[in-house]
């Protein structure tokens, strides 16, 4: 052991020591990767075996939109997210650039250009931001996870299929559009939760209500029992964990993995939320079906309260399967254009005033069609905490 760095001009078994070559991505260095000399290239060489998992391997659960809330802060985002990268291997990350012009993660004119990141569960997430901020102060506004869905187009009319085509959909504007015929999987979980015996009935309710299937109860001891269900994952990863705190008294706990089979039919829809009219696809959600109008009333009036006044009206309404669901209002600030310096402008002649309102009202119109409404990350813990206040 050596105080200092020494170069040796090669490695040993045992040694700890660094290379230099032409890498220049470091997360492309997998574990157990073997190097080898250029001029060896295709000679009989002999490679042992070795057990080491790529982490290339791991598969993301779930998927968010990253934006910083700077406006010039892209750059400095992506480079805080590749520094993150490097020792988070359960980190999948593309620039939105790579993804298409038409990716519901460019965030469009309310969020600007953004980053999709890969991640292995919600307390991944809730991490990842706050390391962002420790570590680097960049607040960052993370959108509503999503988690991919098996879609399946079946050939009709509008797409001119000839026979049924499965795709994985990750980005909500891969989904089919409103009249397409089309057939959903979604990802299922095995879920174990442990709880106290007096909360048994609650518990059981609230997996039913999350469409759980297959539930089983078995008694651990005199004041426990142990529920076990599959669900959607997409039931889970929302404020699943939080609603069972609050049924348990804080008492209960749960525990995850792999479902067999992985997959199920469910009958989902898409909902779309829009601002004055114009789609905002990081605030689009899936959820089922017979839900879709009670857990969109809960966003729009969610945003309603967390979205800020501007000089012009706001409409928020939510789409889906072809037609508005649910919709609010936020209300304009209005300026008295009738008073100027303390006094009443016109004095009483009602035309006068008649035409400054007019003018008025042309102005809040043309301010609503090109205005700008600002999103925070409380516009997308709405959409993450809907199921909580939708039953």
């Amino acid at each position: 052991v050596l105080p200092k760095t020494y170069r040796t001009g090669k490695l040993c078994r045992g040694q700890i020591g660094y290379l230099r070559f032409g890498l220049k991505d470091p997360r492309m260095a997998d574990p157990g990767t073997f190097l080898i000399f250029h001029k060896d290239i295709g000679k009989d060489l002999f490679i042992p075996p070795h057990n080491y998992s790529s982490k290339s391997a791991t598969k993301s659960v779930l998927y968010a939109s990253v934006h910083p809330e700077a406006e010039d802060g892209f750059e400095e985002l992506c480079d805080a997210v590749d520094r993150l990268a490097m020792n988070d291997t359960g980190l999948e990350v593309a620039r939105t650039a790579d993804l298409g012009a038409n990716s519901s993660e460019g965030g469009g004119p309310f969020l600007g250009p953004g980053l999709r990141v890969g991640f292995q569960g919600l307390l991944h997430v809730e991490v990842f931001r706050q390391r962002l901020l420790d570590e680097f102060g960049i607040e960052a506004v993370v959108t509503p996870p999503k988690v991919p869905y098996h879609v399946t187009e079946l050939p009709s009319k509008h797409n001119n299929l000839k026979e049924a085509e499965t795709k994985i959909v990750e980005d909500l504007e891969d989904w089919p559009v409103y009249g397409t015929k089309f057939k959903v999987e979604e990802p299922m979980t095995e879920v174990r939760i442990m709880a106290p015996v007096e909360y048994a009935g609650q518990v059981m309710e609230l997996i039913t209500k999350k469409r759980g299937i297959n539930l089983t109860t078995k008694p651990i001891d005199e004041n426990s029992w142990l529920f076990e269900a599959q669900m959607p994952w997409a039931e889970v990863v929302v404020s699943f964990n939080d609603q069972l705190k609050t049924t348990t008294a804080g008492y209960g706990s749960m525990d995850t993995f792999e479902a067999d089979p992985p997959l199920r039919e469910a009958k989902l829809s898409k909902v779309d939320i829009l601002l004055n009219g114009e789609a905002v696809g990081p605030l689009s959600f899936v959820c089922h079906t017979p839900n879709a109008q009670a857990e969109a009333r809960v966003v729009c009036k969610k945003l309603q309260e967390v979205l800020p006044r501007q000089q012009f009206v706001v409409v928020i309404q939510a789409k889906a399967d072809g037609k508005i669901i649910a919709s609010e209002r936020i209300r304009a600030y209005r300026k008295d254009v009738l008073v100027k310096s303390g006094k009443t402008v016109g004095g009483g002649d009602i035309s006068r005033k008649k035409k400054l309102l007019k003018k008025q009202k042309k102005g809040k119109k043309r301010a609503q069609q090109s205005g700008k409404v600002t999103l925070s990350q409380a516009a997308f813990n709405s959409v993450i905490s809907r199921q909580g206040d939708s039953s």
